[in-house]
């Protein structure tokens, strides 16, 4: 036991962008046996105890399914932990979920679903029936935990609807535990509030169970301080957005499609393009000193930093078609190696520009026009990163912003001067206008 939290500790304090180039070490995990598997298809290797749950968790997970067959692969393969909610789809994520596990052990996957509001839940009962239906569309008795979903505030974690709700569905055995999952704050509620200030607040609140927060090699700074206190309380942690690199293709995407149909971009837009370009240029040079030539290895070394730390138990992933199921379990147990490293510090190095830290919100303070900054960039991640351009368009829709987002072009830049990353905000807000406006 001493030596395990020695190696936590480790990581905690080496494993930031800056020292990057520190050896890593699981804790707390076992390892699958691979004997005999050369040549079976890409399968878990390791599972980490899930928190004060108990439960055995795989280190990948499935995030909201939405297809049956690839999410009987998953589970085929080792895949023990399937994350949904009833907004993903319109309950369709929970239906599909449903009929897959009439073919599955129930007592060996955990399932995890979520509930939302925008500022409170109206009653316990109605919490209790949106409880009830979530099991009829995942055809089952039970959900192993139930989260308070995209948490904004601290004052939502103490909402007496839900957790009334929560403590008669567990003497009903309807529920094993509880959760929230916490992308940042929005603005319009409270401007101090950052996605780990939240977060910290529903590990002193002591009712939670489980944690699901964005963490990556970006974040890292931000979100590791949320997992080591996590490991202290023994409250289990789901890892999303663990994947920040393809956030740099926005601004190519955008150009491309320009010129597709016929258009020219702006000065600003313009200005910033030739900006990255420079930068990726020498990204590229830089790359090549070290035979490193694809996105891929970008990857896969984003996705390696997260499973290199034992505080981040399982990783989710919205796993889109076998080719992503074979690609990303092929990683399941590995560990950052010296390669990997030089990776992610070249892309801190030279296109750390361009990849917003989700949770910070420091732009969002610092903003005169009150843009919910994360939440649109957030937005258009799901639009260029994970291709779900119709639901990133109607959250976006919903937003109902107070100010159109061409106040930003003209803005004179007060989120770009609050980052302390430096991220290219007004750029990365100006895409967002055209991909989520299709303008």
């Amino acid at each position: 036991m001493a030596s395990s939290k020695l190696n936590r500790r480790k990581f905690i304090k080496t494993a930031s962008l800056s020292t990057i180039g520190a050896g890593m070490l699981s804790a707390g995990t076992l390892a699958t046996d691979n004997k005999d598997t050369v040549n079976a298809p890409p399968s878990i290797k390791e599972y980490r105890k899930f928190g004060k749950t108990g439960f055995m968790v795989s280190d990948f997970s499935s995030g909201a399914p939405m297809n049956e067959a690839v999410l009987r692969a998953l589970l085929e393969r080792g895949v023990n932990l399937i994350d949904t909610g009833e907004t993903y789809g319109n309950g369709n994520s929970e239906r599909i979920i449903g009929r897959v596990l009439q073919d599955f052990d129930r007592s060996k996957i955990f399932i995890n679903s979520k509930l939302y509001t925008e500022k409170e839940f109206p009653s316990k009962k109605e919490v209790l029936e949106r409880s009830y239906r979530a099991m009829e569309r995942l055809q089952t008795d039970y959900i192993d935990c139930i989260q308070i979903h995209s948490a904004e505030n601290s004052a939502i974690l103490k909402d007496e609807a839900f957790h009334s709700a929560m403590e008669q569905l567990k003497k009903e055995s309807r529920v094993k535990h509880v959760g929230v999952s916490c992308h940042g704050n929005n603005w319009a509620y409270d401007t101090e509030e950052s996605l780990d200030t939240i977060l910290m607040s529903a590990i002193e609140d002591g009712r939670f169970d489980v944690i699901l927060l964005a963490y990556n090699f970006a974040n890292a700074d931000i979100a590791e301080k949320v997992l080591e206190e996590c490991d202290k309380k023994s409250i289990a942690t789901m890892i999303m957005k663990s994947n920040p690199v393809h956030i740099f293709n926005i601004f190519e995407s955008r150009m491309s499609r320009l010129e597709e149909e016929g258009k020219e971009a702006d000065a600003f837009l313009q200005a910033y393009y030739d900006k990255y370009r420079l930068m990726d240029e020498q990204a590229k040079a830089f790359f090549a000193r070290y035979g490193i030539s694809s996105d891929s290895e970008l990857k896969t070394a984003a996705s390696k930093y997260v499973l290199s730390n034992p505080l981040a138990h399982t990783t989710l992933w919205d796993f889109q078609n076998f080719e992503e199921v074979d690609n990303l379990l092929g990683l399941s147990g590995q560990k950052l190696t010296g390669r990997d490293e030089v990776v992610l510090r070249g892309f801190q190095e030279h296109l750390g520009h361009t990849a917003c830290r989700i949770g910070c919100n420091d732009c969002e303070a610092a903003c005169p026009h009150h843009m919910p900054v994360n939440k649109i960039l957030r937005y258009n991640y799901y639009f260029s990163v994970k291709r779900q351009e119709k639901r990133a368009m109607t959250k976006y829709a919903g937003l109902k912003l107070q100010k159109p987002l061409t106040v930003c072009i003209d803005c004179e830049g007060y989120c770009e001067q609050a980052c302390k990353y430096g991220v290219w905000t007004r750029p990365l807000l100006a895409a967002a206008k055209y991909n989520l406006e299709m303008i």
